[in-house]
């Protein structure tokens, strides 16, 4: 069997972090070198990140094809983009008023709708004005928020002050919200990419967006995709496989990306109820489901929620879900699984 060169770059670029003390890392173990002439292998930028697509599609699959539907989805989801549908929606001073919209945008809200109303408000995407208050978004802060700022902010975040009219595409804000979709837009896109793949014909693929994972059927060689996320332990050593012929992956965690404010570091995972960064030991997040833009908007949601919540969510609703916390007193991380995660672990190793 040959190991990539895709793996052995990850694992040299991740020790180092690994050692100092980051989260659950998703790597999806790619036989490059051994891959049949007709599994393509492409690669780009996209949502501010990286994405891969590996399928057996012969011709059909172009990098053409690709560049054009990402393109068409950030013209859309984007809050970076300030001529984007989204940017144009949270710019509108039309409290009250149905507000037509693409349909891709009216898709994934009422998603992100439906795991809202499931978390009771963990995953709620009305966190916008936190997000920029705390300068997690276009525009970083020297300073952290007061508390009086918060808690003004906190009055236009809540999921039920957005409607949603699917029959006829339009959007209705009852207050001046504005809406982030950082929480379920890769995993909508990986969704997107893979409705594409099949209508191209594409038996078998793998579709990763920043690390949010979707598979069918098999790899170049007849097997199902293997794919890891290492749980540190202290020496990066440590890792644990899936084996999947179908579903998702995608991981929300405290370790990418966060704000130094007076020697204090804050994580970019708002928490849209109590208005502040979360401040619990849990540093990542994995969740295995059918569709990638369910398993991103779940991941975040139960990294909010912490620990004790987060597993007993996944458990009363057979979520398969790795959670990664830190041990402040033995300055190491632990990994905890639930009964769905251990099975899924169980079958890939």
């Amino acid at each position: 069997m040959c190991e990539s060169s895709l793996r052995k770059r990850v694992r040299q670029s991740l020790v180092k972090p690994i050692v100092q003390g980051i989260g659950s890392l998703l790597i999806v173990i790619l036989l490059h070198g051994c891959e049949a002439s007709f599994y393509k292998s492409l690669r780009g930028d996209t949502m501010g990140t990286y994405y891969r697509v590996i399928g057996q599609c012969r011709d059909s699959l172009t990098y053409q094809l690709l560049e054009s539907e990402l393109l068409s989805l950030t013209s859309v989801l984007s809050n970076y983009d300030v001529e984007s549908e989204i940017s144009v929606f949270n710019l509108s001073e039309n409290i009250g008023e149905w507000v037509p919209v693409p349909e891709t945008l009216v898709h994934v809200l009422a998603k992100a709708q439906t795991i809202s109303e499931q978390t009771n408000g963990a995953f709620d995407v009305t966190v916008a004005p936190l997000v920029e208050l705390w300068g997690f978004g276009v525009k970083e802060v020297s300073q952290p928020p007061s508390a009086e700022s918060i808690a003004r902010e906190l009055r236009r975040v809540n999921y039920r002050l957005l409607e949603l009219n699917e029959s006829d595409n339009t959007l209705r804000k009852l207050s001046n919200i504005k809406l982030d979709l950082s929480g379920i837009g890769k995993g909508y896109g990986v969704d997107h990419i893979a409705e594409v793949l099949a209508d191209q014909r594409c038996s078998d693929f793998l579709i990763d967006i920043g690390g949010e994972i979707r598979v069918r059927g098999h790899n170049a060689l007849s097997h199902s995709w293997r794919i890891g996320f290492e749980v540190p332990d202290g020496t990066g050593q440590s890792e644990v496989f899936l084996r999947l012929s179908s579903g998702a992956l995608a991981t929300s965690g405290s370790y990418r990306n966060y704000r130094v404010f007076n020697e204090k570091s804050y994580t970019h995972v708002i928490d849209p109820r109590s208005g502040y960064p979360t401040s619990h030991n849990l540093t990542a997040v994995t969740v295995y489901r059918s569709t990638a833009t369910e398993a991103d908007a779940l991941a975040t949601a139960l990294f909010v929620m912490g620990f004790d919540d987060a597993l007993e969510f996944a458990e009363s609703h057979d979520i398969a879900v790795a959670l990664t916390t830190w041990d402040a007193d033995s300055e190491k991380h632990n990994a905890s699984y639930s009964t769905a995660m251990r099975a899924l672990i169980k079958e890939g190793n």
